[in-house]
């Protein structure tokens, strides 16, 4: 993660958590995993599976 992401992250949630202390109307996300930047399991598998096609690639280069 880098730290443009983290910034933009926190701004989510500081915008959030402004809109709530209002009373404004909070804009819906998909879910709390996508506010705080937690990948889902598809996610994971789909890193997993680049990761391991890398690794791939590297030792045929080698």
């Amino acid at each position: 993660m880098t730290f443009a992401e983290d910034e933009k992250r926190w701004k989510r949630i500081q915008e959030m958590l402004a809109a709530e202390a209002s009373g404004k109307p909070v804009r819906p996300m998909a879910s709390q995993r996508t506010l705080f930047g937690i990948p889902s399991e598809v996610e994971q598998q789909i890193e997993r599976i680049v990761a391991e096609d890398e690794e791939k690639r590297r030792k045929k280069r080698e």
